[in-house]
């Protein structure tokens, strides 16, 4: 008995041949298959025996038995438990018990018992080896030829030769039917196995979510479909197999079958459809359809399978939704919305319709090509937009100058945010907003009359003009001026005459001085200068200054004034660098100056 032998599957009675090596059989269906030998012989034996003469009687019971005892074996016998050496048993028992009969009749090959021989071979050849086969059609053979009696030499060269071709037509049937039968239970196996495999395949597909069906291309009939297809639609599996596609699918399904039937091909065999589609009597669900194309028995087919797709369609809606609320919005800002790409290469994808109110351009201008913004912004932000693309910087927020399409220049303020491979952000003109800013830190920095750095920026520039001498060991000094005589002039002629000669004032101190000195207004009618005193230039400086001071003041054509200066000077070789101290001792030098010249001119206006 093999050790291989696999439990019946076929059906309650059927026998379960693993190979043509089986042996005898076994299972809940081996009487069916061993009952036509069995009454093939014994009817055999009925019609035969009353008609026979026997030689020998012993040999006759003695073959009767064994015919008997190998039916009823062969029944009846639990071959599992059988060793399988010892399964060849029962069909050589059998064939043993043919010759001992065959024998007993005296006749030889001319006995009609010798039919019964062919019981054992065809058994062997259905379910042994051909070895099996062989070997009993040469045992048949052999003892056929001894049994030939010998009294009659032509007779016994006729039974012998009778017995040859018996041996060899029993030997080349036996082959021959074994090929047969092993070949007819492969195939049977292969096909049961291809069966078993279409049925875990149908049992799998039917357990998958996803849609599955298969259709002829030519006719749209459909040749396969799983449960879930045919829930989907309302039907039993079987009773849509055979039945057109088209009697199921709605309009907008039919759109996607044509659609993808014009696309599929064997040089497109796997086509995914681009558009959800919706199910039918199921609002809100959405499947989309992966079409392969087949070569089937009778032309090309579709294999189609339908993913639930409803998560992923209502996210991508509600993106749609959100991106089409944010186009709306961006369109209608006055600011430049933009998103900015850099695959497949550098390129804005949008641009709002605002760009053209700002910069004169439209936004397709920019949209089309992205190099035209770098043709109309400043070195700056060519070098920004250059780190940005190649992702040294993220540009947080950034003043852009542009050039209007007029030529004026426009300053735009921009935030940007990194997006998955880009950027995002907002462009709005500061231009205006810029100039006043500019403006408000002038004020606060310098004297909105003269235009000079007022008190607060001096001692910003004192400081750093004092720290980057004394790093270099030379010396600064602090002019301190007063103008002698501006409060008669601001009483005599009024508070505009004074502005004006301080405005003069101003502008002749600038003209005395050099550009890298510092000139401040730091109080009515004060002035300071900080300046390097060992500098060429600056020689004789403080004799230019008041010089300059000295001169008449034109008012009108008519009225001038004069409007001189005490100056008093201080250096670091004396003070040291104390911003304080140099300008304390500055302003004690002018008031020095000043009591000088007040006694000098006292002196004068006395009587000689």
């Amino acid at each position: 008995m093999s050790d291989d032998v696999r439990a019946p599957t076929s059906s309650p009675r059927g026998v379960h041949i693993v190979d043509a090596t089986q042996g005898p059989l076994i299972g809940s269906g081996r009487l069916l298959r061993v009952m036509p030998f069995a009454a093939t012989a014994a009817l055999g034996l009925v019609v035969a025996l009353p008609g026979l003469t026997w030689d020998r009687p012993a040999l006759a019971i003695a073959g009767l038995v064994v015919v008997a005892v190998t039916i009823l074996g062969s029944l009846f016998l639990p071959w599992r438990l059988v060793p399988r050496w010892a399964q060849l048993a029962s069909p050589f028992l059998f064939l043993a018990a043919t010759l001992m009969l065959v024998s007993a009749t005296g006749a030889g090959i001319g006995s009609p018992l010798l039919l019964l021989a062919s019981l054992p071979l065809i058994w062997l050849a259905i379910y042994e080896n051909r070895a099996a086969v062989l070997f009993a059609a040469l045992v048949a053979g052999v003892s056929l030829w001894i049994a030939v009696p010998d009294n009659d030499d032509e007779e016994a060269a006729h039974g012998t030769a009778t017995t040859a071709v018996f041996l060899v037509c029993a030997a080349g049937m036996g082959a021959t039917l074994h090929g047969l039968v092993a070949d007819a239970r492969r195939m049977a196996h292969t096909l049961r196995d291809r069966q078993h495999a279409l049925e875990d395949a149908a049992t799998m597909l039917n357990s998958l979510p996803e849609r599955v069906n298969r259709y002829r291309v030519s006719d749209h009939v459909i040749t396969y479909c799983n449960d879930a297809w045919a829930a989907q639609y309302h039907v039993e599996a079987s009773k849509a197999v055979g039945r057109c596609l088209d009697e199921f699918l709605s309009e907008d399904e039919m759109d996607g079958l044509h659609s993808q039937l014009s696309l599929l091909g064997p040089e497109r065999p796997v086509l995914v459809d681009s558009v959800a589609r919706a199910v039918p009597d199921a609002p809100g669900q959405w499947l989309q359809w992966v079409d392969r194309y087949l070569e089937g028995p009778d032309g090309p087919e579709v294999l189609s399978v339908g993913r639930d797709v409803t998560e992923r369609h209502d996210a991508e809606q509600r993106l749609a939704d959100s991106e089409a609320r944010f186009r709306d919005l961006a369109d209608k800002s006055a600011d430049v919305v933009w998103r900015f790409m850099l695959e497949p290469s550098p390129h804005f994808d949008y641009m709002s319709p605002s760009v053209e109110n700002i910069l004169g351009y439209s936004a397709s201008y920019f949209l089309e090509d992205f190099s035209r913004l770098l043709d109309i912004v400043d070195d700056a932000g060519k070098a920004a937009i250059d780190r940005a693309v190649r992702g040294a910087e993220v540009l947080g927020q950034f003043d852009f100058r542009f050039r209007h399409a007029n030529g004026s220049i426009v300053i735009g303020e921009t935030r940007t945010t990194p997006i998955r491979g880009g950027l995002q952000g907002v462009s709005r003109d500061v231009t205006e907003l810029r100039q006043l800013q500019d403006s408000l830190a002038s004020l606060a920095l310098h004297d909105p009359l003269t235009g000079l750095a007022n008190r607060r920026l001096f001692n910003e520039l004192l400081d750093a003009d004092l720290a980057r001498t004394e790093r270099s060991g030379r010396p600064l000094a602090v002019a301190f001026i007063d103008l002698d005589a501006f409060k008669n002039i601001n009483d005599t002629y009024g508070h505009d005459v004074g502005d004006l000669v301080l405005c003069e004032t101003a502008r002749r101190l600038r003209a005395v001085t050099r550009a890298a000195d510092t000139v401040a207004r730091i109080g009515g009618d004060e002035f300071v200068i900080v300046f390097e005193p060992d500098d060429s230039d600056s020689r004789g400086l403080i004799t230019r200054i008041d010089r300059a001071l000295a001169a008449p003041i034109i008012v009108s054509p008519t009225t001038e004034v004069t409007c001189p200066a005490s100056i008093g000077t201080a250096d670091t070789r004396a003070v040291g660098f104390n911003a304080d101290a140099l300008l304390a001792a500055a302003d004690d030098a002018m008031y020095a100056v000043k009591r000088d010249r007040k006694a000098a001119h006292l002196a004068q206006a006395e009587p000689q």
